[in-house]
């Protein structure tokens, strides 16, 4: 690693003492936030506090909950740069994903990526819409323009980074996507991307974009959210509905949101994901983003040093903080063993660095990996 890489990295750092906020880190060198994220002592406190409030109280304490959701929403859509009335806060992604499905057209067409997120691909396959695939590899853009020109999908689903190889898809490729195919609506799961930079979703090339909460942002489980452009929400019929549809959305939601808020949401889930994000925009997204890109270089130089980075990586202008390496359930226990967390997905062996992981970190992985 160069001088000046260190020197940006000490610099760069605002003081934080992670192994206090994340308890984790005091047990594990922990490198599977593509798997889930830590849970901190702030949000552990505050999902407790709202629980002994709503033991000790019952329906007064939930009789607030339509007042703070409305919050959490306005905060979300803060957080994406997406219109209010248009974001939905639901449990999972793929809870939001099937939703929005049943309201698709069947006879629509619906470009994939192939060995994309399973929560993505296998819905879209299982209703039996038309599908068409991009293949994945160093060259995943242009593979998606060919199949756009070729096939004229009506909607593109993907992952805006994959899962095992961590592939990140250029956002700007998106744009230009748009500008040559506008009827092409584009869903993005950013389950593996929400959380690491920043992100204007007005601004962006998608339509429509939902994420999970648990990973990269840390909120805990059973928080996610979806968002949609005014434009495209006439091409969806969605069937969801519950008593929660139309309740308390007046004039400035309507009916359309409500599908995806069907029934009644769990206050403590979606609290900490507002927690998160205050987090998030207290401690500085570009921080975050920075302290992330820097140990993202780091791990693939080191990595790429002992062979152990793909060559259709490698030739990719940018990645993302997740790599997967070729190894075995053996590697995996003696990484497990040496207090090391990863996860087995693919072929091999899929390692994430976050803001929280430090240089300390990598090297604990690169000795256990030549030992």
């Amino acid at each position: 690693m160069s001088n000046l890489l260190k020197l940006r990295l000490s610099s760069s750092q605002p003081m934080h003492n992670f192994k206090q906020l994340f308890p984790a880190l005091q047990n594990y060198t922990y490198l599977n936030t593509a798997s889930h994220g830590l849970l901190s002592t702030t949000l552990v406190d505050h999902k407790n506090q709202l629980t002994i409030q709503l033991a000790q109280q019952g329906s007064v304490f939930t009789d607030e909950r339509g007042e703070k959701i409305n919050k959490i929403r306005k905060t979300v859509s803060l957080f994406i740069d997406a219109a209010e009335s248009l974001t939905a806060l639901i449990p999972n992604f793929s809870l939001g994903f099937n939703a929005l499905l049943e309201g698709i057209d069947e006879k629509s067409k619906f470009l994939l990526v192939q060995d994309d997120y399973p929560s993505v691909n296998w819905p879209v396959e299982a209703r039996g819409f038309e599908c068409v695939y991009a293949a994945l590899n160093a060259t995943l853009e242009e593979n998606i323009w060919q199949a756009c020109e070729q096939h004229k999908p009506d909607f593109l689903a993907l992952s805006l980074v994959q899962y095992i190889s961590g592939i990140k898809l250029d956002l700007e490729f998106l744009k230009d996507l748009k500008v040559q195919f506008p009827q092409l609506i584009v869903i993005a799961d950013a389950t593996q991307f929400i959380g690491v930079e920043e992100f204007r979703f007005r601004e962006s090339g998608i339509d429509i974009i939902a994420a999970s909460c648990y990973k990269w942002l840390n909120a805990g489980d059973g928080n996610a959210f979806m968002a949609f452009k005014e434009e495209v929400a006439d091409r969806v019929k969605p069937k969801f509905t519950g008593y929660n549809s139309k309740l308390g959305f007046k004039n400035d939601r309507g009916a359309f949101m409500g599908h995806f808020e069907p029934g009644h949401q769990d206050l403590a889930a979606f609290s900490a994901l507002q927690k998160a994000i205050e987090f998030v925009n207290d401690y500085g997204l570009n921080n975050i983003s920075s302290q992330i890109n820097e140990m993202a270089i780091m791990t693939e130089n080191q990595l790429s040093q002992l062979g152990l980075i793909d060559e259709m990586v490698l030739a990719r202008k940018q990645h993302s903080s997740i790599f997967n390496i070729p190894g075995d359930e053996a590697l995996y226990n003696r990484l497990k063993k040496s207090h090391i967390i990863t996860s087995q997905r693919g072929s091999g062996i899929r390692i994430s660095f976050s803001y929280f992981n430090d240089q300390k970190d990598l090297h604990n992985l690169i000795d256990c990996l030549n030992g």
